[in-house]
């Protein structure tokens, strides 16, 4: 009965660590996005045609109301105007979209793409990947919880030129944020 007890203290011990670091983990990121600005720190690398993307955001509304409108990307061109001419959904299926999409980003211009959409309502992540346009993009978006109020976006991803533009790096880049 004492080796019972005593494995059942050491479980609450490992699980009441595991919530204290968790808890810490979310008050440091609450910390280190306090005053960010809509893009808190971004990473944007090119070796040959491919272009690796690290983008986090930090957005003033909660979780449920961000994964929401993530949720909706056929809404894409009446959210983002300046940015999306037209959102096209052309199949849901459970937890998969595939959209059509026209994209006009900076002064280039517009493009047209098709994108496959994965979604981890759970996690509050979803995969994208697009073709059809002049670059394939693969990538992932994380939301956490900073705060009731604050959620940070993160976008991992690659994007891969299938023809190359004579645009100075740092437009593509802007671009890309």
């Amino acid at each position: 009965m004492g080796k019972i007890a005593a494995v059942i203290a050491v479980l609450i011990l490992v699980i009441a660590a595991y919530l204290g670091y968790r808890y810490w983990q979310i008050q440091s990121l609450a910390k280190k996005y306090a005053k960010a600005s809509e893009i808190a720190a971004a990473s944007i690398e090119k070796n040959g045609p491919t272009w690796t993307i690290h983008i986090e955001s930090v957005i003033a509304d909660p979780i449920d109301a961000v994964w929401k409108a993530l949720r909706q990307p056929e809404r894409s061109a009446e959210l983002v105007p300046t940015a999306f001419k037209r959102s096209t959904l052309i199949k849901e299926e459970g937890s998969k979209k595939s959209l059509e999409l026209e994209v006009t980003l900076l002064s280039l211009p517009s493009q047209r793409m098709v994108a496959a959409l994965t979604y981890d309502d759970a996690a509050h992540k979803v995969k994208i990947n697009t073709s059809k346009g002049l670059q394939d993009i693969n990538g992932q978006y994380k939301l956490t919880a900073l705060s009731p109020d604050k959620t940070l976006l993160v976008f991992d991803g690659t994007a891969v030129e299938k023809v190359s533009l004579p645009l100075p790096q740092s437009v593509v880049e802007g671009a890309l944020r």
